[in-house]
């Protein structure tokens, strides 16, 4: 009886390992998509601010990464000093310094 309770829970841990390993490979955003929460990231870091005239302006989540210089950003983000509100976004442990975060379309005028 004992061996197929161990046989069982063995089965279990295996299936939730392999949940697992899916999850991250399939379940999580690359850099730069959108999210809601960090979890949703390989990165695990989902800010909701963007960059409007250089200041960063709460914007819509997206998966982020620490950087160095805007030439490992890509097109369409900055490397920036993350400020408190920004740092806010992310995790509690391990928060970068600098990450890269998306330039906001501009608004129209008159709105």
């Amino acid at each position: 009886m004992l061996k197929r309770i161990g046989t069982g829970v063995f089965a279990v841990l295996l299936l939730a390992g392999g949940a697992l390993v899916a999850w991250n490979l399939f379940g999580q955003g690359p850099y730069g998509d959108s999210c809601s929460y960090s979890f949703g990231c390989k990165s695990f870091m989902c800010v909701h601010h963007g960059l409007r005239h250089e200041a960063p302006m709460n914007g819509p989540g997206r998966c982020t990464k620490s950087c160095d210089n805007d030439a490992d950003c890509g097109t369409g983000a900055k490397c920036v000093v993350l400020d408190d509100a920004t740092r806010d976004d992310l995790p509690p442990f391990g928060k970068p310094d600098r990450a890269c975060l998306a330039e906001l379309d501009a608004p129209e005028p008159g709105r």
